[in-house]
């Protein structure tokens, strides 16, 4: 039996660095205007930024390894989220300089490139929430 994985899948996971050990983390979901900014915080730094602009600093993205687990969607219109009321994800977290053609959004990696995201990271470092 040949196993198969696609340039994307090979991509995207090539060049994350783990910077933590498997956690559960208690999350809050952002909503923001421009598609392209990560959408969850640790609510610890939700609660220390909150009226800060370093707040997006400490904002990353959800992805996973497991294509069933990468379905993983937050209804945003949820009474919980509206509220404020924590998640909590199990995983890992890692940071990236790079995504593939798919994640976050499809015009991320390209906007990346040229220099034309709306928001600059440290040393141009994304952090990723892998869920186990």
């Amino acid at each position: 039996m040949i196993l198969s994985f696609s340039k994307s899948e090979n991509e995207r996971f090539k060049y994350y660095q783990p910077i933590s050990k498997t956690q559960e983390i208690e999350v809050f979901y952002l909503t923001w205007s421009d598609t392209n900014l990560p959408n969850f915080i640790k609510t610890s730094d939700y609660k220390k930024y909150i009226d800060k602009t370093e707040l997006i600093d400490h904002c990353f993205y959800v992805d996973s390894k497991d294509p069933e687990k990468r379905k993983f969607k937050i209804p945003v219109t949820t009474d919980k989220l509206i509220k404020k009321i924590p998640l909590t994800l199990k995983g890992k977290l890692y940071k990236t300089k790079q995504f593939d053609e798919t994640f976050p959004t499809p015009l991320f990696e390209d906007l990346r490139k040229t220099g034309d995201l709306k928001f600059k990271t440290e040393n141009d470092e994304f952090l990723v929430f892998v869920l186990d």
